[in-house]
């Protein structure tokens, strides 16, 4: 081999030698920016908010809750965030945001259900079934929920709270055992003596539970006697009083 040929050779092999493999930086760098302007761009573009779950709030309520449009980022939102916007409504329980890629948002809620309406000096609070404060309304005529009465309400929570009081606590397990075709009968749970607790039917019907001792029991029958007379077109017009209070058959009393 000549000289000339063996220098060439050499600095051939030494480019060769000389050449790096690009740092792994680099590609996390590309890969980066990348991923960033994907991310940022019209793909995720919210179109549809999917609001579902909702039976007392209004879809429009819970979207302006939200404070999220259509044409937000998708992957930008913060879910904890809105979340929290959504969950400071007395009837919201709990909140769930999932995204559909590549341009829904869906929004689930799960609602508090009122199941009372508690006296108080302003009118009528309506109450879940923890006990929560969800709203103050002043007519009753549209709700179909037992009236709670004979509370002395010192203080008031704001909606969304918890209402602490035991006669409350005592008249909303009342609730709780009641069949819902039992509940559709009663217009009033009346709590003033804890010892001696009394139900008002539509028909102006006293029923007296007493205390709570073995209430299912006594919840089961008044229900009983109650289906009878509807379902048997029985006369109960001249009753007095249904009472429950005792051991043995309900003594039903007559005008």
């Amino acid at each position: 081999m000549k000289v000339a040929d063996i220098d060439s050779y050499r600095k051939v092999k030494k480019s060769k030698n000389n050449y790096k493999i690009p740092n792994p930086v680099i590609y996390i760098f590309l890969v980066a920016v990348g991923l960033y302007f994907f991310i940022h761009s019209p793909f995720f573009t919210i179109e549809n908010i999917n609001v579902t779950g909702n039976y007392l709030l209004d879809t429009e309520k819970i979207l302006n809750l939200s404070q999220v449009n259509k044409g937000q980022n998708l992957i930008k939102i913060d879910k904890k965030e809105i979340i929290k916007r959504i969950s400071v409504h007395p009837f919201v329980k709990e909140v769930e945001i999932k995204r559909g890629l590549p341009d829904t948002l869906k929004i689930n809620v799960i609602e508090r259900k009122p199941v009372g309406l508690l006296v108080c000096p302003d009118g009528f609070i309506q109450v879940s079934k923890e006990g929560v404060f969800l709203a103050l309304i002043h007519d009753i005529g549209e709700y179909n929920l037992p009236v709670i009465s004979g509370i002395d309400l010192e203080q008031l929570p704001g909606p969304g709270q918890v209402i602490k009081n035991d006669e409350l606590s005592l008249a909303l397990g009342i609730i709780s055992e009641s069949f819902q075709e039992l509940l559709n009968d009663i217009v009033e749970i009346n709590i003033e003596n804890k010892g001696h607790i009394l139900a008002y039917t539509l028909d102006g019907i006293e029923i007296r539970l007493g205390s709570l001792e073995n209430i299912s029991e006594k919840l089961y029958d008044l229900n009983h006697i109650l289906e009878d007379f509807n379902t048997k077109g029985l006369d109960d017009s001249n009753i007095e009083y249904i009472d429950l209070r005792f051991s043995g058959p309900p003594v039903i009393k007559r005008k």
